[in-house]
């Protein structure tokens, strides 16, 4: 299959006319490949339909230095004053001998006075010639620049557009990569880059070719910031260099066909494919239009523009003819957005003129919805500046305007004249000229009846300028460069924008790699991961976790220490390298970010990054990071937090307040699953799947407690030493002990590797006393086969059915100590199930397939 890699130097998504080639060359049979720029510092690879669309991030290295010359070009190098430092101490000085004079006079102190005066009086003087000087300086650098930027000799495109070669740099590698066939050159600022690729190809013995799509008229751009006559030279200087390299140019009108023929000597006039909309059959009129955005009733006129709005698409020539149209209204769609600075200086414009309130500036509508969101209007206006690019132009916008039934008002710009008066569809007027466009406006108004009558009834009137027409023509352009015997066909039907939308790539043609990290709590990602491993043959992990104060125990593949993870910029990008080149799922753990400050330290950048490279996301949330304290207060009366002024609750509702909505974002932006460890905090993130907690039982089984000792090992290990049950625990605990009942043991920063141990040598195990659902400890200590205690509300016991774990709270311990005293087979029963009880919940196989079906794992 011939493959097409296309060239754009933006981000594609608003560029229509490169979105509809692709997917016209793709209707064809042809495989396609979009590379544009990244709007993120990441690349990004999605789908639309089948044209594959690859985002790489441009650092504009280049580009920026020559701004920063420029700048320092610009800074003033001749100073005469003294620093406002300098000049304040002179003052402040004056003022103390001037003070000595007056309080103890003396013809010493005269002098130094009338010394430190004339001090004074040098030092304004000299300030004020530097402000003179500066002023002058200033308007002569700015004149000088000004005059420089507004001359063409010794324009070189590649010491005057250094972006040029950012947006290479930033390509040339994908390019290589890519095994294309033919590469399409949207626009000016590839050629240079597609004329090399192909060269070095055919270096190498192979074969390839280029299209050169030139989008405007190189030598007549219009001129307005940033663009200055010298850029505009310089990416005409690019133009003429390479230009006559292509195999193939194709432009968007015949008479700039015939110009750049003409221009570069070609031996075959470019081929015209038009910026034209899709026409379909019937406008969506169920939808609101633009005069029901407006406000507006029926017998209002109202004119529209839309599209881009700057100075030279002179929008504002429209605006100052409206004090001459009493009762009309102009609508601007405005693209990309109505917040603009030159939209502000429509309105500030309007304000200025007394018709603010008969400007209507509007947000846009989705490419395929123009013409019908337009309909409700009376006419489309286009009142483009003279430029020489604007000479050839055919906007896309007069047939959305056409195909939305609205008559035409244009400027005389030679190719909107020629279209409008040769199809009789409008009226023409003077560009920039408020009175002519007025008249234009008003005439076309009383005969809009007929105007639009005669736009209706003439079929043939958009046909040619269709885009199925030139789609076809693209199409022919390539089976010419190919063979007639090649693709692309003529396909039955044309793809429509309106029926794609883009979507992620994903890996999943490989077996699934899965990272965790980077918390790795309690060790629950490398238990996830391990069970992954054994449950679904063929998959692999990566567990990370960072160690913040050296004292990280639990299993993992990699432990990074802190303040490498959130400062070294060299570990982050490895480590973001492997992800890319390995990973094709990573599952998010706590709202902590997985690349350090790669992305900013966010998890929710994190997830978009590693989406936009086909990784597919989860976010795994563990308790304390999510828990709503006033919730859990509410849920139960043992909670710790009840107290909103104590110091800990303070600072986990602030935590867990600052997380919401970024976990809000997460789900917002679908960049994939949430679970949560437990199920009680299914109340606190609403759409959350329950991801069991797993243990690896082989490490933790041990023959079942006989619980016949006469001073039976109680064992507590709290998570957070100042929660109210853990202080519960050691007052009942402890005065047991001492009455010689049972043996207390409670742990504190114990290594993880000798937990086990620690477990298989209890009797009973307290987990959780306080917030109404057990923990890990609580998964392991029934693992082991140990009597386990813990504070499981009503409500939690309800979402797991048949759980073993003797209820106690804070109030209840001591009797609940002393009942399993009393009646020690109870409790051998308790340790027994424990043990059925995680073979059946918690030894890994409900997380894999909780994991599996969510995040499409498989080996």
């Amino acid at each position: 299959m011939t493959h097409v890699l296309m060239m754009v130097g933006n981000t594609i998504a608003h560029d229509t006319r490169v979105l509809k080639s692709a997917l016209a060359l793709a209707d064809g049979g042809m495989q396609v490949t979009l590379l544009g720029a990244s709007p993120t510092d990441f690349r990004q690879d999605t789908w639309m339909q089948d044209v594959r669309l690859i985002r790489v991030p441009v650092p504009y290295r280049l580009r920026d230095r020559r701004l920063r010359r420029v700048a320092r070009r610009g800074e003033r190098r001749l100073e005469l004053g003294v620093s406002p430092e300098n000049a304040r101490l002179v003052e402040v000085e004056a003022q103390q001998r001037i003070r000595e004079r007056n309080d103890l006079g003396g013809r010493d102190r005269e002098l130094r006075a009338r010394w430190a005066l004339a001090r004074r009086r040098i030092v304004r003087l000299r300030n004020d010639l530097d402000a003179r000087v500066a002023e002058v300086e200033t308007d002569l650098l700015e004149s000088a620049n000004d005059w420089w930027n507004s001359q063409d000799f010794g324009v070189s495109w590649r010491r005057d557009l250094p972006e040029v070669d950012d947006l290479d740099l930033a390509f040339t590698p994908v390019i290589d990569r890519v095994d294309w066939d033919i590469l399409h050159a949207h626009d000016i600022h590839h050629v240079g880059t597609a004329a090399r690729a192909v060269a070095r190809r055919r270096a190498a013995g192979g074969t390839g070719a280029w299209i050169y799509d030139a989008h405007e008229y190189v030598a007549g751009l219009p001129v307005y910031p940033p663009r200055t006559p010298r850029s505009n030279a310089a990416w005409l200087d690019l133009e003429k260099e390479f230009a006559r390299d292509a195999d193939a140019i194709i432009t968007v009108t015949a008479p700039l066909a015939e110009e750049l023929r003409r221009a570069y000597d070609l031996p075959v006039t470019p081929t015209v494919v038009m910026n034209a909309p899709v026409f379909s059959e019937h406008l969506q009129e169920d939808e609101p239009g633009i005069r029901a955005a407006c406000g507006l009733p029926e017998e209002t006129p109202l004119v529209v523009y839309s599209g881009g709005v700057t100075r030279a698409r002179g929008v504002h020539t429209v605006v100052e003819a409206l004090p001459s149209m009493p009762g009309v209204h102009l609508a601007v769609v405005c693209v990309p957005h109505n917040r603009t600075r030159p939209v502000l200086a429509l309105r500030d414009l309007a304000e200025s003129l007394g018709v603010e309130d008969r400007l209507h500036l509007l947000d846009p509508v989705a490419p395929e919805s123009v013409s019908s969101f337009l309909a409700s209007a009376d006419l489309g206006v286009h009142p483009m500046l003279h430029f020489g690019s604007h000479e050839f132009a055919l906007p896309n916008k007069l047939f959305e305007y056409l195909h939305a039934g609205l008559p035409l008002a244009v400027s005389d710009c030679r190719a909107l004249a020629q279209f409008v008066r040769g199809n009789d569809v409008g009226a023409v007027f003077t560009a920039e000229d408020p009175v002519s466009c007025a008249a234009a406006i008003r005439d076309v108004l009383d005969r809009r009846e007929a105007l639009a009558l005669r736009i209706a009834e003439d079929p043939g009137l958009l046909e040619p300028y269709s885009w199925n027409h030139q789609a076809a023509s693209l199409r022919g352009l390539y089976r010419h460069l190919l063979g007639p015997e090649a693709v692309p066909v003529e396909p039955t039907a044309e793809t429509s924008l309106r029926d794609v939308t883009e979507h992620y790539v994903t890996r999943d043609d490989r077996p699934s790699l899965l990272g965790i990290g980077a918390v790795n709590a309690a060790g629950q990602g490398w238990a996830w991961a391990k069970a992954l491993e054994r449950e679904i043959p063929g998959t692999a992990t990566f567990v990370l976790a960072v160690d913040r104060d050296g004292s990280y125990t639990f299993p993992a593949d990699e432990v990074v220490p802190f303040s490498v993870f959130r400062e070294n910029q060299r570990w982050s990008a490895a480590f973001r390298d492997t992800i890319s080149a390995t990973w094709t799922h990573a599952l998010l753990e706590a709202g902590r970010s997985i690349i350090g400050r790669r992305y900013g330290a966010d998890f929710v950048t994190d997830a978009a990054a590693l989406r936009a490279q086909g990784i597919r996301v989860g976010l795994v949330l563990h308790g304390s990071e999510i828990r709503d304290p006033r919730a859990n207060a509410a849920r139960t009366p043992y909670s710790p937090f009840a107290d909103p002024g104590d110091e800990l609750t303070a600072r986990l509702q602030l935590e867990r307040d600052q997380l919401a909505p970024k976990i809000a974002e997460f789900i917002e932006a679908q960049h994939g699953p949430v679970f949560v460890s437990t199920p009680d905090l299914l109340a606190d993130v609403p759409g959350a799947v329950w991801l069991p907690l797993a243990v690896e039982v082989e490490r933790w089984a041990a023959e079942p407690t006989a619980f016949d000792a006469e001073i039976p090992v109680v064992l507590h290990a709290p998570s957070r030493a100042r929660l109210k049950g853990s202080d519960a625990a050691d007052v009942v605990c402890e005065r047991l002990a001492d009455a010689g009942l049972i043996a207390y043991r409670r742990l504190g920063g114990q290594d993880a590797t000798s937990m086990p141990d620690q477990v298989r040598g209890a009797d009973i195990v307290i987990d959780q006393l306080a917030i109404g659902m057990h923990g890990v400890a609580a998964v392991e200590g029934m693992a082991s086969g140990r009597v386990v205690l813990a504070h499981i509300t009503d409500e939690n016991r309800a979402l797991l059915p048949d759980c073993p774990v003797i209820e106690a709270n804070p109030e209840t311990l001591e009797d609940v100590l002393r009942g399993l005293l009393a009646d020690r087979e109870a409790g051998r029963r308790a340790a027994r199930a424990g043990q059925e009880y995680v073979r059946e919940v918690h030894d890994g196989r409900r997380s894999v397939a909780v994991l599996a079906e969510h995040l499409h794992l498989h080996g």
